[in-house]
């Protein structure tokens, strides 16, 4: 089974949830979450089988921030291929006993604006888009998701430089605010994304929003396009209780909302960040149950 298997088939595509504050849930305190591969990664291991004993049927690498611009700035650069090496090793070998898993090489931004809003420059950002994206096909991904990017300019970037030095298929996911019209960071609409995902035959939508708002998004997106949608919720938006950050909507409320973003024609559901295996273990008991 492959990426593009899933998206021809017409079951609901289960994917994994946080990686990050579910690693502070589970104790990890590192420099950065993607050090874990290295430090801990049999923690990272836990977290890649408890969501696929949950029910995932897509987990992720724990190399979301593990681009040299990113980990530049934590004194990490010249750690950068075993990061990331590692972490498509531990998603690999967590995977042999669950039977039709893909592993998603995930990468984010670059962390910085790119040129003329901020200092980097085109040819710099496919530089580091690249050569992250090779080391994961080396390693054996069986796609690359880009995700929580927060401009089309940087997401068109990465998107066509990994598709140019790479034989991966490529998942786009973008980040919307809260709230309005759910624009990007840099101010673009819904249809903005719509129109520039016309090339890549599908939409992904992560993090910044809870279920609920996630729900309303793809309301929308489903009365201006069929596109596949790849949706990923966090558990809530977070909150400073007792000096910790916490994601206050319960497993069952995102588990209903994303039950129903599913039965409305998402391709693939999953949770970011303040999601735990137990949301997508709900989440999986309320899709059987609807079946």
């Amino acid at each position: 089974m492959n990426i593009e298997q899933f998206l021809q088939g017409k079951e609901i595509i289960i994917t994994d949830g946080s990686m990050g504050t579910y690693l502070e849930i589970l104790g990890y305190s590192g420099i950065t979450p993607e050090f874990a591969n290295i430090d801990a990664p049999g923690i990272v291991a836990s977290v890649h089988d408890g969501y696929m004993e949950a029910g995932a049927s897509v987990i992720l690498t724990n190399t979301f921030g593990a681009n040299e611009k990113r980990l530049s700035r934590k004194k990490l650069a010249e750690q950068m291929e075993s990061i990331n090496m590692a972490g498509v090793e531990i998603a690999l070998a967590a995977r042999e006993k669950y039977k039709g898993v893909l592993v998603a090489g995930d990468i984010g931004p670059t962390g910085e604006l790119l040129a003329p809003y901020g200092n980097l420059e085109i040819n710099e950002a496919e530089d580091v888009f690249s050569w992250q994206a090779s080391l994961l096909e080396e390693a054996g991904v069986d796609f690359i998701l880009l995700e929580t990017f927060q401009d089309i300019v940087e997401m068109n970037v990465a998107y066509d430089i990994i598709r140019e030095k790479t034989g991966l298929f490529v998942l786009p996911s973008f980040a919307l605010s809260q709230g309005g019209e759910n624009r990007t960071l840099m101010g673009q609409r819904i249809e903005d994304l719509l129109k520039w995902s016309e090339k890549t035959g599908i939409l992904g939508i992560n993090c910044g929003l809870k279920s609920g708002e996630m729900k309303r998004v793809v309301s929308r997106i489903k009365k201006l396009s069929d596109i596949p949608l790849w949706v990923k919720p966090n558990g809530g938006i977070p909150e400073i209780t007792g000096g910790k950050i916490v994601y206050p909507e319960s497993a069952e409320e995102f588990a209903d909302n994303c039950a129903e973003m599913a039965w409305e024609g998402v391709k693939f559901i999953g949770g970011c960040c303040g999601t735990t295996p137990h949301y997508i273990k709900v989440l999986k008991k309320v899709l059987d149950e609807k079946n």
